[in-house]
């Protein structure tokens, strides 16, 4: 009963995780961008979330192989998928890959701390995720802003 308990909590927080972050850091403050991209965008922010309900609280993969896994789903759906190309485009990259790993296990890690009651004990490593995510949420807004004006 916790599984299924835990599963959902982390699916419902994961959700909730997915629709915040992704609006501040791509699509804010263009309201109209991010409705465009429904109903196709609500795939990420149900499927991710589910998956790594699954690998969390139904395989009971440790912090290592939800990481890894982390990179290669990050990989998937910013390279392939959505094809940034501040991901692979020299020297930027340098840049934007560390903070897109720092943004995933936000999204990722931080609804498994909630769930799990463990935030007190991952305090420092939920404050540098969640300045890296402010801070990528503000440029993106000023950027964007600065964009349509």
């Amino acid at each position: 009963m916790d599984y299924m308990n835990n599963f959902s909590k982390y699916f419902i927080i994961g959700v909730f995780f997915w629709v915040l972050v992704d609006y501040t850091t791509a699509f804010n403050p263009d309201f109209q961008r991010w409705v465009a991209h429904m109903p196709e965008i609500w795939s990420f922010y149900i499927g991710y979330p589910l998956l790594f309900s699954f690998l969390i609280y139904k395989k009971r993969w440790d912090n290592r192989k939800i990481f890894y896994s982390m990179l290669i789903a990050a990989f998937i759906i910013e390279v392939i998928l959505s094809n940034n190309a501040l991901l692979y485009t020299f020297p930027i990259m340098l840049i934007m890959i560390p903070l897109a790993v720092c943004i995933y296990g936000f999204i990722t890690f931080t609804p498994k701390w909630i769930v799990e009651k463990k935030i007190i004990e991952n305090k420092k490593k939920l404050i540098i995720l969640v300045i890296v995510w402010v801070t990528v949420s503000i440029l993106s807004f000023i950027t964007k802003s600065n964009l349509g004006s």
